[in-house]
């Protein structure tokens, strides 16, 4: 299957990124992925730290393994639309890579394209995704990648080929027909990260995206960010049949990811949501699990794989070589 403009420049996507803060890594990766809070109270601890001068993120496009054995491939690091929404936090005032790059200093208010820099760095990137350990690559990670879909496209069918892509976003901004085409064509799995916590208009939307993606070919799923809502109290209980409704509506082509937060929280101090202790990797944190079945912890052992297996038999994914980032003109 062939694809327009599928050569991407080397000189426009530098001036696509953002300013470039850090130096450029040495390894396909940034660092970035290990670099963060080790204990569920030094991350929660973060959000009342004294403020301290803040950097923009790297422009740098980097493909690091992260904690939980996924190949995280961040598009677009940052997240100015969640940010606006809910400024206290992020998504649901909870988000975790808003309070992770608040950890590491970054704004994370604002966003910043990720771009390759040169031809090797480019290579350094295939061997990466090719390497992936889970067979996919994420995109969506410490940024939402709909903040850029033009970019995010034209990156994904550069590395398409390699693993099979998958982009968790919310949707902020609307993608074009055409961008949807194209990432059903490269076997995208898209995750619309949808719950009960969101507002009326922002769950239409997401409903309809997930819907829309489906309806153009590809593989869709709701990632709900689901909560153990307590239903004595009246927004617990509308919350939960939403949660319920969602649940239903989407059938085996769900995630559930449970609301990890604070005691402090607002949704738990109010009596919203219930939490547990749970055992997350090497760390114990508070999370809003409503479901026992629901996985926590290492991707090895979860079957959801980001959605791979509701990828059928005869799942589309390019064949090699057909797209390269560049036209090298030379060997070295």
């Amino acid at each position: 299957m062939a694809h327009k403009n599928s050569s991407l420049e080397l000189p426009s996507l530098v001036k696509q990124g953002g300013p470039n803060t850090d130096q450029e890594p040495a390894s396909a990766g940034d660092g970035m992925a290990q670099d963060g809070p080790s204990t569920q109270s030094e991350l929660w601890a973060t959000r009342y730290s004294k403020p301290r001068s803040v950097r923009r993120y790297s422009n740098t496009l980097a493909a690091d393994v992260n904690a939980k054995g996924v190949l995280d491939v961040d598009t677009v690091k940052g997240c100015s639309a969640g940010m606006t929404a809910r400024p206290d936090g992020g998504c649901y005032n909870a988000c975790y890579a808003a309070t992770i790059a608040k950890f590491r200093g970054i704004d994370f208010s604002t966003d910043v394209k990720r771009v390759v820099h040169s031809a090797s760095h480019a290579r350094r990137i295939e061997r990466a995704v090719r390497a992936a350990p889970q067979g996919f690559f994420r995109v969506g990670t410490m940024g939402d990648p709909s903040l850029a879909w033009s970019h995010t496209v034209r990156i994904i069918e550069w590395l398409a080929s390699l693993a099979v892509p998958v982009i968790v976003t919310k949707h902020w901004r609307t993608a074009l027909d055409g961008e949807v085409c194209r990432l059903v064509e490269c076997g995208t799995v898209l995750n619309t990260s949808i719950s009960a916590l969101d507002t009326p208009a922002e769950l239409a939307h997401r409903r309809r995206q997930i819907a829309r993606y489906a309806a153009l070919g590809g593989v869709s799923v709701a990632r709900i960010v689901s909560c153990d809502f307590n239903g004595d109290t009246p927004e617990g209980a509308r919350m939960a049949r939403v949660q319920t409704g969602l649940f239903a509506d989407y059938g085996k082509d769900v995630i559930d990811n449970p609301l990890r937060v604070p005691r402090t929280h607002k949704l738990v101090t109010s009596g919203v949501i219930r939490v547990r202790v749970v055992k997350d990797l090497a760390s114990y944190r508070t999370i809003s699990i409503a479901h026992d079945d629901a996985y926590v912890g290492h991707c090895d052992s979860c079957e959801d794989k980001c959605g791979l297996l509701s990828c059928g038999t005869n799942h589309p994914v390019p064949v090699e070589p057909q797209l390269r980032l560049f036209q090298m003109k030379d060997t070295r």
